[in-house]
């Protein structure tokens, strides 16, 4: 190394012993560099030492401190699903040995004993599907809701209530997006399971209808439209309109040719004309770039449509803002007396005093007592309702007023599906026969044959124009105004009034207005009116793994051998949702194994860059270590020989 250059003119010593101890600290700092880069054995040890590899350096540290984080990520993930798969697997064997339990238990030939025993079974099987939907792993509930604070499922007598939620939790393992780190109770036992989902609510526009709500949930774009009244366009900037109001406020703003426009809001749309009602051209158009006239349903580019031009099938989305009176296109919902929930013996009465928009009537049916719980499908425009108690039957009727229907959430209304009844078994008519005998409290028949009948409302058609059913004692049938089912009424006479089936038929059975195992009925004075009151004709199960093995077990320990048949293949249904979501979680660690490979094998790559931006070359380092101990002692002896001079070395 170069030493630090002595002039060879006179100076003065204080500036020699300056310049030789600078070149003497200098080399002792680069040797301590040397010796910091064996003992590190790194190159660059601060910013100083490489500015531009130093920035690399930092860049690639942060993508293998991400890349390790991801391979953590990965490792915890796996043990989720392998507990998982552990649950499911429980699952899966509990669903097996059931379905080999139903066969046993289909038989006619079995004695109690035996089916005491086939029952003991299933309980089994229910014990092991409740642990298992109860599975815990690192305080997380495998199945019943990654955030659910305790068990998920739990009896209430010999129901089960499920408490758990659909949360699943998420982790980044390299996908480009979230993964899910479990399954939840509703994938692999059908738990929460949908019991009514209901009919479109068909919302209105009023003035605070969002413009982002509009047409389904696609939304209106704000932009710019452009008027004319056959002259020169005006251009109206509507980028700050919210709703459909603004949008209709904005316009009526405008005049053309000295004459108001006017734009008023309709049911579905928007109408837009000249405030005096009078003729003449109305051209409307999107301005550059805008879409808004287009999507609003009002472009007019050419003034070919004469007013008013009306932009129609708006149809906004159902929210939980949508107001009541919004409803049934525009006129409104009366929700008087409110609604009846029945699961198994229990009744439950819901009232809507004061709601006033949709998401009081979601939080009025989810802060009942029932264990039913509602939502708003906002991209349907429907309320649906989810089970909460295995084990019972659902009905969700009117009482005394009209709100569940105009709620859409009747489970037995008019247009219920004959083949739906008996739980999807349908009707067993007489083949060319009467199938349902009405006998009138006069004493007159009303002989029904449902042969061609699909709906309930169809049932009803034939009882009201029945030919012997025309004159001022004729049967009236209607829904029950509480609860569900069909009610007769006549006016009472010296018989009462009977409804009987006959040979083979089971339709007053699965009308409801004959109790099961019995051919006839009759009525009784209620009030002034011969009355009959039927009962639920389309009650529904609660759904789910855990319901169809309750009932399973009810069925084989009564020797039901038609309830064990419908629910042998619900079983198989069930067995299917967890086979697939076992080999869901199966894909899932297989992508995740891939994933976390690919990670760890980044780690690596990034590892040798960084190595070659940081890492010192240790031959090189010792050779220039060499070089500066040389270096230092040249310095050394400098120092001293100049420390030896006096006056007399100059005579």
């Amino acid at each position: 190394m170069p030493l630090l250059p002595i002039s060879t003119t006179r100076t003065s010593t204080p500036l020699t012993t300056q310049r030789l101890l600078f070149q003497l600290n200098n080399d002792q700092l680069a040797i301590q560099r040397q010796y910091d880069q064996l003992s590190t054995g790194q190159r660059v040890l601060r910013l100083g030492d490489d500015p531009a590899a130093a920035n690399r350096a930092i860049t690639l540290h942060r993508g293998i401190d991400q890349d390790n984080q991801l391979v953590r990520n990965a490792n915890s993930t796996a043990s989720f699903y392998s507990a998982a798969d552990d649950a499911l697997a429980r699952i899966d064997d509990a669903l097996i040995q059931a379905r080999g339990v139903a066969v046993q238990g289909a038989q006619n030939v079995i004695s109690d004993d035996e089916r005491a025993a086939l029952a003991a079974t299933l309980d089994q099987s229910i014990s092991a599907v409740f642990a298992a939907g109860n599975s815990m792993f690192r305080d997380h509930e495998l199945l019943g809701g990654f955030l659910n604070p305790g068990n998920s499922f739990n009896f209430d007598g010999n129901d089960i209530v499920f408490s758990g939620k659909t949360a699943v939790g998420r982790t980044e393992i390299g996908a480009g997006r979230p993964v899910d780190i479990n399954v939840n109770a509703a994938d692999s036992l059908g738990a929460n399971s949908i019991i009514v989902e209901g009919k479109s609510l068909n919302a209105s526009l009023d003035r605070e209808t969002r413009l982002v709500d509009l047409r389904k949930g696609l939304g209106v774009t704000p932009g710019q439209i452009r008027l004319s009244g056959g002259g020169n366009f005006v251009d109206l900037d509507m980028r700050s309109a919210s709703t459909i109001g603004d949008v209709a406020d904005l316009i009526s703003d405008v005049k053309l040719e000295g004459r108001p426009i006017v734009a008023t809001i309709t049911d579905d749309g928007i109408r837009i004309e000249y405030l005096d009602g009078l003729a003449g051209n109305l051209a409307i158009d999107d301005g550059i770039g805008s879409t808004m006239a287009e999507e609003l349903s009002i472009l007019n580019p050419g003034g070919i449509i004469a007013p008013p031009v009306i932009g129609d099938r708006l149809s906004p989305r159902v929210t939980h803002a949508t107001k009541l009176e919004d409803l049934a296109a525009g006129a409104g919902v009366n929700l008087t007396g409110g609604i009846r929930i029945e699961q198994g013996d229990q009744v439950y009465d819901i009232t809507f005093d004061g709601a006033e928009d949709l998401s009081d009537v979601v939080i009025a049916i989810n802060r009942s007592d029932a264990d039913v719980k509602a939502e708003l499908d906002e991209s349907g425009g429907r309320i649906v309702l989810r089970s909460l108690r295995s084990g019972v039957d659902y009905s969700i009727g009117e009482n005394g007023g009209n709100a569940a229907a105009a709620l859409g959430i009747r489970s037995a209304d008019a247009d219920t599906n004959l083949s739906t009844l008996g739980r999807n078994r349908g009707l067993t008519t007489n083949t060319g026969g009467t199938d349902l005998t009405i006998t009138r409290p006069d004493g007159r028949d009303i002989a029904i044959d449902v042969d061609g009948a699909e709906t309930i409302n169809d049932i009803i058609d034939l009882i009201r124009n029945h030919p012997q059913n025309q004159d001022t004692r004729r049967v009236l049938v209607s829904l029950n105004d509480v609860g569900n089912g069909l009610q007769l009424k006549a006016p009472p006479g010296a018989g009462t009034l009977t409804v009987t089936q006959s040979g083979v038929s089971n339709v007053g059975n699965r009308l409801g207005l004959i109790p099961d195992g019995q051919h006839t009925n009759s009525g009784g004075v209620v009030g002034s009116v011969d009355t009959i009151i039927g009962t639920d004709y389309a009650t529904r199960d609660a759904g789910g793994t855990l319901d169809t093995l309750l009932r399973m077990r009810d069925a084989v320990a009564s020797g039901d051998g038609e309830e064990i048949e419908r629910l042998q293949a619900k079983l198989d249904v069930d067995l299917d949702r967890a086979s697939r979501t076992r080999g869901k979680v199966g894909v899932w660690t297989q992508n995740l194994d891939s994933l976390k490979a690919a990670s760890e094998q980044r780690v690596i790559q990034l590892k040798s860059q960084l190595s070659d931006e940081v890492d010192a070359d240790l031959t090189t380092v010792i050779s220039d270590l060499s070089q500066r101990q040389i270096a230092l002692e040249a310095s050394m002896r400098v120092i001293g020989q100049a420390s030896q001079m006096t006056v007399l070395n100059y005579l």
